[in-house]
């Protein structure tokens, strides 16, 4: 979002108003304790340090007070793990907490670059069926390169998507929209 901010201005009207995962299960959180007499911290664990900026933003703060506390990236937490000495195969296994239950598999793969696009594409989906969703999954918008594109068929419609990884190559996907040489429905940065 600071990206299109300061760089395209003229993209904001475009840009997803909902809040990031991160935000929205941050907010749950501290709504949800708000009624006991704990004082809660939120400390989210993200691969991407612009996650550090976006827990700063005012539209993210509630009587000035931030959703997320704390942003550490995955590489921070490693060091940390490091630093601590903790051997994971030295340590007993123990059940992960479920404050709210069980969640949709779609939640699972917002953290992995095509996450959200894939969770999208689920959603918005006639043929939800296991072989469809493997397609996309391993042929279209999950992976590491810098830029990935697939199109998936809606009806009698065909919508091209686009997941990006890093803001060099998100300006020079914008670029390629803005001379008419690309045209996307869905962007994932």
């Amino acid at each position: 979002v600071t990206y299109v901010e300061k760089n395209h201005k003229d993209l904001m009207k475009n840009v997803s108003t909902c809040r990031s995962p991160m935000q929205m299960f941050s907010s749950v959180l501290k709504e949800y304790y708000s009624y006991s007499n704990k004082r809660v911290v939120s400390v989210a664990t993200m691969p991407c340090t612009a996650k550090k900026f976006e827990a700063q933003r005012d539209e993210f703060k509630e009587d000035g007070v931030p959703s997320v506390d704390y942003v550490i990236t995955t590489q921070e937490l490693i060091e940390m793990i490091k630093e601590s000495g903790i051997v994971f195969s030295e340590v007993e296994p123990e059940a992960v907490d479920m404050p709210f239950g069980v969640n949709s598999g779609a939640g699972v793969i917002f953290g992995v670059t095509g996450g959200v696009t894939e969770a999208v594409i689920r959603r918005v989906l006639d043929d939800k069926s296991t072989s469809t969703l493997r397609s996309i999954a391993f042929n279209g918008v999950r992976g590491m390169e810098g830029v990935r594109e697939t199109s998936i068929t809606v009806g009698d419609r065909v919508i091209k998507i686009a997941v990006v990884s890093g803001l060099k190559n998100a300006d020079d996907l914008v670029k390629r929209i803005k001379s008419g040489e690309a045209h996307y429905d869905f962007i994932e940065v």
